[in-house]
């Protein structure tokens, strides 16, 4: 690594490249599974919800392949649920720190260069004057009458931050998110342990960590269609025959 240069000729250091990796591969980590962890805890406190999740996913993959990222403008359901995770949980709570680099001001109060920044995401995400009823988790708020998904009001969710220094990870998070949750609908049914009732409360952090829970899961088929996507997926990821590198 000592000897690695970037493409201008600028030696890259490790001391530089440590860090940047880590940014890369370790930005998402926790957010994600923090709000894996969410999405299985609202299905099994709200297990109306997992079923319509399922019926919707059922309408529209069927059960003779996998949901794939080509289904999510027929789900708008699902999208909904998503969304309203973020929104009600709101487990990042406060956006990461940033300074501004001059002096500005927000919504008329002047904030001088160098100022702190912090966003209460969670404050906007319950706001009575944007959503009503924000102590409900709610997933219908993000659906318009005929049933497609509010895209003016999900613009309303904050959990990535703000601003030019967002979260670039956002698209690929949610994409993230839906196949994990379509997933799960599609080949799973989930249930409480009914000796430990899960709980709502949560650890606080840079994320807000829901309690651990117990859970159990059944498959709603066999493991056919699960063995053959993964042997389709084996074959397609063999190099043709003959095939070598230049």
């Amino acid at each position: 690594m000592d000897n690695l240069q970037d493409r201008s000729g600028v030696p890259l250091e490790k001391d530089f490249v440590t860090p940047i990796v880590a940014d890369v591969f370790g930005a998402s980590q926790d957010t994600l599974s923090t709000a894996l962890h969410w999405i299985i805890l609202l299905m099994i406190k709200f297990p109306e919800l997992q079923q319509r999740l399922q019926k919707e996913v059922d309408a529209v993959v069927g059960r003779d392949r996998l949901p794939a990222l080509e289904d999510q403008p027929r789900l708008p359901y699902v999208m909904a649920f998503i969304y309203e995770v973020m929104r009600f949980t709101s487990f990042v709570p406060l956006t990461i720190p940033h300074a501004t680099t001059a002096d500005t001001s927000i919504s008329g109060f002047p904030v001088p260069k160098n100022t702190v920044i912090f966003i209460n995401q969670w404050s906007i995400n319950h706001d009575p004057k944007t959503w009503d009823r924000p102590e409900d988790f709610n997933p219908l708020r993000f659906l318009t009458e005929d049933g497609a998904l509010n895209k003016d009001l999900t613009g309303s969710v904050l959990i990535f931050s703000l601003g030019k220094r967002r979260c670039i990870g956002e698209e690929l998070s949610k994409l993230e998110l839906f196949l994990f949750t379509t997933l799960i609908a599609h080949q799973c049914n989930i249930h409480p342990d009914p000796s430990k009732p899960p709980s709502m409360d949560y650890n606080y952090g840079l994320t807000l960590k829901p309690h651990d829970y117990h859970i159990s899961v059944s498959l709603r088929d066999n493991m056919e269609l699960l063995r053959r996507e993964r042997g389709r997926s084996v074959v397609e990821s063999k190099p043709p025959r003959g095939a070598h590198e230049g």
